[in-house]
């Protein structure tokens, strides 16, 4: 809809709301106590249409106001009046009741509590601020323009990526055209190559293929370990899966992981699973590798609570990350000086640290006060009344000779359980499994609310028994953790005695502990981090990372004997490491490392390195970066030799990596290693690949191309450009995707996105003003694999304006232009200003018939465009009698 045809719809719907809303304030008194009608600040004021601008952008063509102006001066600005309605779309306000005469406005900026007996009315514009009331309330400054004919509004810069996890709107896909991911495809195909040289050695050579694609709404995926990149009889299927993932159901279907956790058989595992969701939508964290189905178990969303103290008046958010966070919830705080966030939705991806942000006076562009708050998550946990079935059978496999492709597929697994949400502390399940044997299986997972203590215990009963327990206290000041089965029993916790000092032990109460302290303390340009603890083989371990300034020190030892000599199996060693960073890509490095050995009576060694480190500050559309060498020398135990390596991706799709060591810490001989890692991404053509094909085995993304059509049959033809620019074009899910978000590589603009149903949307105001998409919404299915492929063609588009006048000349305000196509429908409507003037914008080429004011007594009253038209073309109209 072009927007002045929506700027003259709004002000119909406006002037027709003020009308019921004045009879209704007459008859039933919607705001009882409103303040009485009020008469113009000035008898120069008159109402007239303006525009109204957030910056430089213009949000509303054709309001009225009450004010005025001179043809050169605007008179007492300040007390000119807007519509209550309109100021509030400009400024990205809405409104919620709180009570009869109470409401809080809420903008990306700013969030208010206004008292409704202080809103004016106008007798014609109804509920009306003044510019000077905007001011006051919202600390909005603003100024006219002449040029732009309008108000326009100092809208203050919010912070990036800051989102609010409630009240979006809601997100309708239905009616929408549909774009759905291709049936079957290849997304992209990866080989890595590894060369290694040792002096005196034949030169070895590996590699790995793998390939991801989508088919059937699914994605596949294809890994070949090659033992001998020139001798494909040393390849083997390494890897083949299919993979299905939605909100109620999950389908695996080639090699994966078994749900159950106690496995008595060796090999992997290759079958078909699927699980079954009721009552809960699962985790979204989606890695890299193999889907895990005991993740897809886990719900996305538990309840916490979380408290707090501050200033009254103060705004309260939730949210997931101290800086680029989403605002999981908010509330101000009242009188009592206390806030409560009650039933949290805690999102798996979050993790265990949150922050609350304390804003003074509800003013989101002050520097927030930031306080911590902790939950503690027990990850199989489902909410009260969910449940989840999950049902798998398939083979073992193992590898028997060096030439076997497909490998021996041999012992028969099955499994079957159920879990269910029995309260929001209680979680059970019930099934049973097949592995040599058959055995039932229990499950318990508890989390008392409002305690740290988290709960999981499973067995298996069979022939055997095996009881597996996990006990985790996760309190702000100690978090500690106790595992044990029947074989096993090993524990870690971390104690914060004091800020900064913290106790920290592990071990295995049948082998091995150890014990030790930790203290850290920072600051902008200093840091100290020092660990130091001591095990039960009467070893001893230790830590220093020390920053001061441009300078790092970083000290290792581990395995250091408390005696005079290492008595212990391990080897004792020592990493020591000076560097200091002259600028952003250059930085100068050394490091000195020992090692004593357990084996021989040969003594210890140790190597002295040199090197310069340089990264260049260029890198790829996929942020790798272009350049990076080491140069230096090494001296020690050994002899001596250079050191560099060097990494470049200046071959796109293609990462070199080379390393080569003239001497090591254990040998004098020297070592050359080569990788070649070869990315390709066969979607609308072949392109350079990102080196992500591990990630696109669970999600997908969108692979969107706007172009300009130039014959307009919605085909991207040879010869017509791509459209490359950057800009807030694109919306997804009712959330504008930055430039940030969007990867601009080889004619495509790439997103990345987990499987699902979205909505997007194109914002007109991102495109050219001569060139427009004919669609400007979509339901698209993302599924994993691949990318959705969405074109979008950009058809040429045509702006009329010109002047309106009467039959003696001249110019008539607030005059409609419409312009109709030959099926009768309008294409474009426009009001004119003071000065008569009129704009239709977005036509196509094609006849159309003018009117004003519903009338075709015009002259000229048709207009033809094609091809040949300028894109804009001045066309004056007169009324006539």
């Amino acid at each position: 809809m072009p927007k002045i045809y929506k700027c003259l719809f709004y002000g119909l719907q406006l002037l027709t709301l003020m009308a019921v809303e004045n009879l209704w304030i007459q008859s039933a008194g919607s705001f009882p106590d409103i303040t009485e009608e009020i008469t113009p600040e000035s008898p120069e004021f008159t109402i007239f249409i303006i525009g109204l601008n957030a910056g430089r952008r213009n949000v509303k063509t054709g309001v009225f106001v009450r004010g005025a102006a001179t043809d050169n001066e605007v008179i007492n600005f300040g007390d000119w009046l807007i519509p209550y309605d309109e100021v509030l779309q400009v400024l990205q306000f809405t409104s919620t009741v709180i009570s009869d005469n109470e409401v809080e406005l809420r903008s990306p900026f700013k969030i208010v509590r206004l008292n409704l007996d202080e809103i004016r009315n106008d007798p014609e514009l109804g509920l009306v601020l003044s510019v000077q009331d905007i001011q006051d309330l919202f600390d909005i400054k603003s100024e006219f323009s002449f040029r732009e004919y309008a108000i326009i509004f100092d809208v203050p810069e919010v912070r990036r990526g800051r989102r609010t996890s409630r009240e979006r709107p809601p997100v309708i896909v239905e009616g929408l055209p549909e774009i759905s991911p291709p049936n079957f495809n290849i997304g992209m195909v990866e080989q890595r190559i590894n060369l290694t040289k040792n002096q005196g050695f034949d030169l070895n050579n590996t590699g790995r293929l793998s390939a991801v694609g989508t088919v059937l709404d699914s994605s596949w995926f294809l890994r070949l370990n090659q033992g001998d990149i020139t001798d494909s009889q040393t390849w083997r299927l390494s890897e083949f899966q299919i993979i299905r993932q939605t909100e109620s159901s999950d389908y695996f279907l080639g090699s994966q992981r078994r749900f159950w956790r106690d496995q008595r058989t060796g090999g992997d595992f290759w079958g078909f699973t699927t699980i079954q969701r009721r009552g809960y939508s699962p985790s979204s964290l989606l890695g890299s590798g193999a889907a895990n189905p005991s993740q897809r178990l886990q719900p996305e969303q538990v309840t916490a609570t979380v408290t707090g103290n501050a200033e009254p008046g103060t705004l309260a958010q939730l949210v997931s990350s101290r800086y680029r966070g989403e605002v999981i919830a908010e509330q101000f705080v009242d009188n009592s000086g206390f806030y409560r966030f009650n039933n949290v939705p805690v999102g798996r991806q979050v993790g265990r640290n949150y922050y609350v942000l304390l804003y003074p006076g509800g003013s989101l562009i002050s520097e927030p006060k930031i306080e911590e708050a902790r939950f503690t998550i027990l990850p199989e946990q489902l909410p009260q009344g969910a449940s989840a079935l999950v049902i798998s059978g398939g083979l073992q496999r193992r590898f028997n000779r060096g030439d076997d492709f497909w490998g021996e597929f041999t012992e028969f697994n099955a499994g079957v359980s159920q879990r269910w949400g029995i309260t929001e502390d209680l979680t059970v399940g019930l099934g049973g499994i097949y592995d040599s044997s058959t055995r039932g299986l229990a499950e318990v997972f508890y989390q008392p609310k409002g305690t740290p203590l988290r709960v999981g215990v499973s067995g298996f009963l069979g022939d055997d028994v095996n009881i597996t327990t996990d006990i985790v206290w996760d309190s702000r000041q100690f978090y500690a953790t106790f595992n044990s089965d029947f074989d096993r029993t090993w524990y870690s916790l971390n104690w914060r005695l004091l800020r900064g000092l913290t106790l920290f032990g592990s071990g295995d109460l049948d082998t091995s502990s150890s014990l030790g302290l930790q203290y850290f303390r920072g600051r902008r340009s200093f840091s100290t981090n020092i660990r130091v603890s001591v095990d039960t083989d009467e070893t001893l371990n230790w830590h220093l990372n020390q920053r001061l300034g441009d300078f790092y020190l970083f000290h290792r030892g581990f395995n250091i004997p408390l005696g005079s000599t290492n008595s212990g199996s391990r080897d004792s060693r020592t990493n020591s490491s000076l560097s200091y960073r002259w600028d952003a890509n250059n930085s100068i490095f050394l490091n000195y490392d020992t090692i004593n050995t357990t084996r021989g009576s040969r003594p210890g060694d140790n190597l002295l390195t040199a090197y310069w480190s340089y990264r260049s500050p260029v890198r790829t559309a996929f942020g790798e970066l272009l350049w990076q060498f080491e140069l230096g020398y090494g001296v020690g135990s050994q002899g001596h030799g250079l050191y560099s390596t060097l990494g470049t991706t200046i071959i796109p799709g293609v990462l070199l990596q080379a390393r080569y060591e003239g001497v090591s810490l254990t040998s004098d001989q020297n070592r050359l290693s080569l990788q070649l890692v070869s990315s390709l991404g066969l979607q609308q053509g072949i392109s350079p690949g990102h080196r992500r094909i591990d990630r696109m085995r669970q999600q997908g993304g969108l692979l969107v191309q706007p172009f300009y059509d130039l014959n307009n049959n919605g085909k991207l033809d040879a010869g017509e450009e791509i459209y490359a620019d950057s800009s807030e074009f694109l919306i997804i899910d009712n959330e504008l995707v930055r430039p940030t978000q969007m990867i601009w590589h080889h004619g495509r603009f790439l997103i990345h996105l987990n499987p699902g149903m979205y909505r997007v949307d194109l914002d007109q105001a991102g495109f050219p003003p001569d060139f427009q998409p004919l669609e400007t919404a979509f339901a698209v299915q993302v599924v994993e694999g691949s990318y959705t492929p969405i074109l979008i063609p950009l058809a040429a588009s045509y702006t009329i304006a010109g002047v309106i006048t009467n039959a003696e000349g001249e110019p008539i305000l607030g005059a409609r232009v419409e312009a109709f196509d030959n099926d009768g429908r309008s294409a474009s409507l426009s009001i004119t200003n003071a000065a008569g003037v009129y704009y239709l914008e977005q036509l196509r080429p094609g006849t159309y018939q003018l009117k004003v004011n519903g009338r075709s007594q015009v002259q000229p009253n048709t207009i033809t465009i094609d091809e040949n038209s300028e894109t804009l073309e001045e066309l004056n109209i007169q009324l006539l009698d």
